[in-house]
This record gives structure tokens, C-alpha cells and sequence, in this order.
């Protein structure tokens, strides 16, 4: 039930409410003040382009979500024209169908707004097709339907004008609160009989939402001229929560050790437990910061967790006096450390907490700077974009093409049924068909069961419920919730829209909606239909054609990432900047790579060839990532223990991954393994150093210098060896991969 209440919380103040509300806004008030002035068809015509208009203002940056919504009103107009000038020539329409289903779709290479942009083309489309007009009723209903775009425009930037920082903030809570919950998954590695690979797969997909967060929030802040010119206090707080909550997502990925070693070394069987407790105490924490952001309210940290942090501390001291020994040993340094790490971790969210105060005081003292250009791609849109993409080999090309053959079938058997209403057919096929099969496939089964499942609950108010205000106002609620969840829980989403549309139809026409279902189960049934057969007839690029490119990408990115990490440790410079834009590569590389990975395993079985292999490079990569996020985190002792001896293993581990990658790039790749039993320099004074203390050990000496000593450079050492060994994985898997 504490989980229940909880993603209710998460999700009631989101930015996906405000969009569903701001939506509703938009169509409910033309209707209602035209249906109060005796007008009802204009009002809902009006509403048709504020809803049209509205489905494109996703949230953004400002300048972004304008020019998405201003080129929607003249597209919507544009088509509303067109369409009613060819009603009349049904050779024409179809041509026009098609022509319009392919260039809508394939505006999508320039990305999710542009893509919502044709959408709303297609959509007013679909919906004007069964009307037929006189000439000055087209331009008429073209000027209402785009008078109802302006409106919603207008609606959408007085809000913003109103409250300009709060769907920023809302979308900084909503990224802490997807750290929050890849913190809690990673907590499940110290569980006792812990499921690796399951746990690892659950944080492959965590790592992409969090991903996918912290790049819209980076768009918003780094393209708002007033944020990145640090205006207001306001602004450089939102900034600082921003850049510090990517440190904290990568100060996470470094508690990244051998767990199952660490399971097999540590005996005290309460030990790892506690630690996984205090971390889902932490995610907890973090999850409480995101909330607190989206709702617009100081958080108060939770004041137990210190005393918790100082019994998890104390656990760890007494379970190292009782059962420290030579078998161990290595294990309770890498204990050590994690407690270090926890203790940064607490530190972070302590400070999380006191930015979302907003206080003045605080937001006078930042002063930071960075380059923000180089940390966001430009968003210009290059012609020829659209002219690369005209390939059978290109993945919008097909769907352009599927969509464009799809409606045209769809056309043509409304026009052959003797019943049901023809735009709901054409509306089906334009939302379930998308570029990965994966999508089109959930899409299609959740449209099919949403829709019966909606025509149910339309059907069940209808027959309980007679009181047309209460009607009314479950109406709009529907349309609040159909709105609010069509990017998040689209089988949520189809549900509350089929029952306030049965609704809705229930006002237009009293007493009669047994025909308004009965047409749109089987309209919805037809479509899915010819969904279904389109994506097999015109298949989509299967994820293994380009599962190669984002695996070489991604090793490619993580051996740059490991180089520049690797400079300290032999005394060569590293500057913050290269740091930290070499780390977004990595991060965003394993977003891609992971993110196709989890397509993959939704497509037909015999497309997802040699998926055992690829899952291990995957989580290969994950680890990598990980293991080299632990390694920056140790960049403060580089100073005491930077050496050259670390510089033979560095090039060792960079080796086999250039070997990966160009076993993956490679037409006709040849296999062979460079040497993987280098004996480096920086093991045999790791074996003299462990040697020492197991002899101060034997004496009683616990506190010494060699202690100390050997636990900075361990704990060093170990993560080059993790890469190491990493590394000469991901070699002989990319050898496997590309064989045969």
C-alpha cells in the first residue's frame, strides 16, 4: 500500500499531470462556452486544434515548445484545408492520404517534438475525413480549427509567463526520483542469494529512464537563455540541484564491485543486509528530494539517518574485529570503501535537501560557471537530414513508407464497410504504427484490450450514473487522466479515453451510444489489423542490423572515458570539462546501447540472433561504466599514490577495447586475442604490501601506516583490474559476436 500511495504521489504532482490538465483546459473551455452560447459545432472545432495543438507542447525548452506549437497551427490549417477541398474526389483523398502519411512521419527524423508535430497534422487529418463541407465551411472550420491552436498557445505561455521555473523544477524531481529508484535496485545486490542477472537487467533499463530525465532537464536548463545567464537565485539553484544530482547518479554507479566475490568473502551473515537497508534508506531520500522539487516545497531530511549511517559504521567495525582473517581480507576493504561512499552519498543528499529551499542566501552564493554549448546537441534542422534518410536502409524510411500503405488500406476498407465510422479506423492505424517493431507490438495490444476495457467502464457510468454533472465532470476527469498518461501508461491513457468519449457521445446524442461502441470496437479491431499486417509486410530495421554499431559506440566511448579518468593516477593533468563531457558520452552510449538492447528482446525470436552474447556485452558495458565511475571517484588519492606502474595495465585494458571495437566495425573481422596474462608490476607490490599486514595482523597491529597504505592502493588497483578483466571480456564476446 506505502508503494501505491507513493508512485501516486510521484506521478499526481509530475509534469504529465500538468501537460493532461493543461490540455484538458484547452478543449474543455471552447466547448463549454460555445455549448452555453448555443454554438457546439464551433466549439468543437476549436477544440479539435487546441487538442491537436496541445498533443505537441511535451515538455521543453520554451523557444522549443513555441516554434513546436506554432508549426503545428499552420500545419493543422494547411491540412484542414486540404482535406476539405478533397472530400469530394475519393481518387484524390487517397493520394492525399498517402502523401500526407508519409511526409508526416518522416518530419520525425528531426526528433519527438517534430514527430508530434506530424502527428498533429495526421490526426486532424483523420478526424476531418468523414465531414463534408462547402467551400466557405472548409476555410471556415481550417480558420476555427486553427483559432483553437492559437488558444491553446496562448493558455500554454500564460503559464509559463505565471510560473516559469515550474515545469523545470517538476522535471528535476522527476530525474531524482528515477536516481532514487536505480539506487533502490542497486541495494538488491547486497540482499543475501541476490539475483545478479536479473538485478543487472533491471538497472539496464533504469540507467535509460534516468538517462532520458536528466538529458530533457539539461535541455530545458542549458537552452533557457534566463537560466544559463543565472538571472535570479532561482535559476542558479535549479542549475547546482541539476549538475549535482548528475554527480550523485554517478557517485551510485561507483559502488560497482565484484558482488558475488564480496558475498563469498564477507561471513558475517547481517552485514551486507544492513548496508542494502541503509541504501534503499538513501534512495528513499533521494526519491523524498524529487517529490518535494515537483510539488514546489522545501523536503525535510529524514534526521534517523544519521544515527543509521553511525550503526551501519559500527556493525562494519565489529564484524572486521570478530572475523578478519586471510581469507577476508580484500573482502573488508572493499566494505570500507562502500561505507566511505555511503558516507558521500548521505553527504549529497544533505546538500540536495538544503537547495530546495530555494533560499536567497543560498542562491547569492553560486557562482558557477560552465559551458553549457557543449553539453547539449544544437537543434537546427539540416535538410539533408531528411534527404540521408531517404533509404530503404533507413528506419523512418520504412515506417514512413508503412504508415503511407497502412492508411491507404485502412481508407479503402472504411470506404468498403458497411458501418462504423472511418476516421476511428485510420486513428488507430496513425497511433499504434511507430518506427520500432517493439512499440508497434505493445502499442497494438494495448490499444485492442484499453479499448474493450474503456467501452466496459463508458458503459458501466453510463448505466449506473444519470446525473448529467457528475457525467460531467467524470468526463473530464477521463480526459485529465487519457492525457496526463498517454506518455507514461498509454494502455491507462486508451482506457479513460474510449469511456469520456462514450461519454461525450452520450451529451451529442442522448440516450443512443450503443452504436458509438459497437463502431469503435470494431473500427479499433480493423485498424490494429492492418497495423499488424503492415509491420510484417514492411518490416522495421531489426535491432540486431544495428545492435553492432551501438555496442562499438559504446566501448569506444568507455575506452575514451577510461583514458582521460586514467590521467591522475600518472600524474598527468585532467581537466573538469574534458572529465566531465567524456562521462556524458559513456553515460549517453550506454543509454542507446541499453535502451535497443531492451527493443530487441520484445522483437520475433528469430530476430533476436545470438541475444545471450549481446545481453553479456550489455551488461559488460554496464559494469565498465561503473567500474570507471569508481575509479574517477578516487581521482582526490591519484596525489599520494599516481605512479607509472598503473600505465602498463591502463594500455593493456585500452587495447582489448579498441580490439572489441574494431572486431565489431570490421567487414571481415579476424579474431585474436591479445595477451591477457599480462603479470603488471602494480600486483607484485600489492602481494609484498598484503604480506606486511597479514604479519602486523598476526601481531595484533590493526591501526598502521602499511593499513592505510594498502587499502588506497588496493582499492585503486582493483578497479584497474576490474576494467582489465572487463575488457579481455568484452574482447573475446565481440570475437564470438562477429564470428560465424
Amino acid at each position: 500500500m506505502i508503494d501505491y500511495i507513493r508512485e501516486y504521489k510521484k506521478f499526481s504532482s509530475s509534469y504529465y499531470v500538468s501537460e493532461g490538465i493543461r490540455t484538458t483546459a484547452g478543449v474543455m473551455i471552447p466547448v463549454l462556452v460555445a455549448g452555453y452560447l448555443g454554438q457546439l459545432p464551433t466549439g468543437i472545432a476549436i477544440a479539435l486544434g487546441a487538442m491537436c495543438v496541445g498533443l505537441t507542447d511535451n515538455t521543453g525548452p520554451i523557444h522549443h515548445r513555441i516554434n513546436g506549437m506554432v508549426s503545428a497551427i499552420i500545419l493543422i490549417f494547411i491540412t484542414t484545408l486540404l482535406t476539405g477541398f478533397t472530400i469530394g474526389l475519393p481518387w484524390l483523398l487517397a493520394i492525399y492520404i498517402g502523401i500526407m502519411g508519409f511526409a508526416c512521419s518522416m518530419i520525425g527524423v528531426y526528433g519527438v517534438r517534430a514527430n508530434n508535430v506530424g502527428g498533429a497534422g495526421l490526426l486532424i487529418m483523420v478526424l476531418s475525413i468523414d465531414e463534408r463541407y462547402s467551400s466557405a465551411q472548409v476555410i471556415r472550420n481550417a480558420l476555427l480549427v486553427s483559432g483553437g491552436g492559437i488558444f491553446y498557445l496562448v493558455i500554454s505561455l500564460l503559464i509559463y509567463r505565471l510560473r516559469p521555473f515550474k515545469l523545470i523544477q517538476q522535471a528535476l524531481g522527476d530525474a531524482l526520483i528515477s536516481t532514487g529508484t536505480y539506487l533502490r535496485t542497486r541495494a538488491d545486490f547486497y540482499q543475501r542469494n541476490a539475483d545478479f542477472t536479473k538485478t543487472y537487467q533491471a538497472l539496464l533499463d533504469q540507467q535509460v529512464q534516468v538517462h532520458n530525465k536528466q538529458s530533457l532537464v539539461r535541455e530545458m536548463l542549458f537552452k533557457t537563455r534566463d537560466i544559463v545567464k543565472e538571472s535570479t537565485y532561482t535559476s542558479r539553484i535549479m542549475m547546482m540541484i541539476f549538475l549535482d544530482s548528475v554527480d550523485l547518479f554517478e557517485r551510485i554507479m561507483t559502488s560497482q564491485q565484484d558482488y558475488k566475490k564480496l558475498h563469498e568473502m564477507v561471513d558475517d551473515p547481517n552485514l551486507l543486509p544492513a548496508f542494502g537497508e541503509f541504501i534503499r534508506k538513501l534512495a528513499i531520500e533521494t526519491e523524498s528530494i524529487g517529490l518535494a522539487l515537483q510539488k514546489g516545497i522545501a523536503s525535510k531530511p529524514d534526521l534517523q539517518l544519521s544515527e543509521d549511517l553511525y550503526a551501519i559504521e559500527n556493525l562494519f567495525l565489529k564484524a572486521r574485529a570478530s572475523t578478519l582473517g586471510d581469507n577476508n581480507i580484500e573482502g573488508f576493504i572493499s566494505m570500507r570503501h562502500i561505507l566511505d561512499g555511503l558516507k558521500d552519498l548521505y553527504r549529497r543528499i544533505e546538500t540536495l535537501h538544503r537547495y530546495t529551499s530555494f533560499d536567497k542566501k543560498i542562491g547569492n552564493t553560486i557562482t558557477h560557471k560552465i559551458q553549457y554549448d557543449k553539453f547539449v546537441s544544437p537543434s537546427e534542422f539540416n535538410a539533408k537530414l531528411i534527404t540521408n534518410n531517404f533509404s530503404i536502409h533507413s528506419n523512418i524510411f520504412r515506417h514512413s513508407i508503412r504508415v503511407s500503405v497502412a492508411l491507404l488500406a485502412g481508407f479503402f476498407i472504411s470506404r468498403i464497410l458497411p458501418f462504423g465510422h472511418g476516421y476511428w479506423i485510420l486513428l488507430t492505424i496513425g497511433v499504434i504504427l511507430k518506427p520500432a517493431y517493439s512499440l508497434t507490438k505493445t502499442r497494438n495490444i494495448e490499444r485492442l484490450f484499453g479499448t474493450f476495457s474503456g467501452a466496459v467502464m463508458g458503459v458501466l457510468i453510463l448505466w449506473l450514473i444519470k446525473d448529467e454533472h457528475i457525467l460531467l465532470a467524470l468526463m473530464v476527469a477521463g480526459m485529465i487522466i487519457a492525457y496526463s498518461m498517454l506518455r507514461v501508461k498509454y494502455l491507462v491513457s486508451v482506457i479513460a479515453m474510449t469511456a469520456y468519449i462514450l461519454i461525450a457521445f452520450h451529451f451529442l446524442k442522448p440516450g443512443d451510444f450503443t452504436e458509438v461502441l459497437r463502431d469503435r470496437l470494431i473500427d479499433t479491431f480493423v485498424g490494429s489489423g492492418i497495423a499488424f499486417i503492415a509491420t510484417i509486410a514492411i518490416p522495421p530495421k531489426w535491432e540486431h542490423e544495428q545492435i553492432l554499431l551501438l555496442l562499438k559506440n559504446a566501448i569506444e566511448a568507455n575506452a575514451n572515458y577510461f583514458s582521460f579518468i586514467c590521467k591522475p593516477f600518472m600524474g598527468e593533468p585532467l581537466s573538469n570539462l574534458d572529465y566531465k563531457l567524456h562521462r556524458k558520452e559513456a553515460f549517453v552510449q550506454l543509454a542507446n546501447l541499453s535502451d535497443a538492447f531492451q527493443r530487441m528482446l520484445n522483437e520475433p525470436k528469430r530476430q533476436q540472433k545470438k541475444i545471450q552474447i549481446i545481453h553479456q556485452m550489455v551488461v559488460s558495458n554496464h559494469m565498465l561504466v561503473s567500474h570507471i565511475a569508481t575509479l574517477s571517484a578516487y581521482r582526490k588519492m591519484a596525489d599520494i599514490f599516481a605512479s607509472e606502474k598503473f600505465r602498463p595495465i591502463k594500455e593493456a585494458s585500452i587495447g582489448h577495447l579498441k580490439s572489441a571495437a574494431e572486431l565489431l566495425s570490421s567487414p571481415k573481422p579476424t579474431f585474436n586475442l591479445l595477451n591477457a596474462e599480462e603479470n603488471f608490476a602494480l600486483r607484485e607490490e600489492l602481494k609484498l604490501l598484503l604480506d606486511k599486514r597479514l604479519k602486523e595482523l598476526a601481531s595484533g597491529s590493526l591501526e598502521t601506516s602499511t593499513r592505510q597504505k594498502l587499502s588506497g592502493l588496493k582499492t585503486i588497483s582493483d578497479q584497474f583490474e576490474y576494467i582489465n578483466k572487463i575488457s579481455i571480456e568484452l574482447e573475446k564476446l565481440s570475437g564470438k559476436l562477429v564470428s560465424g
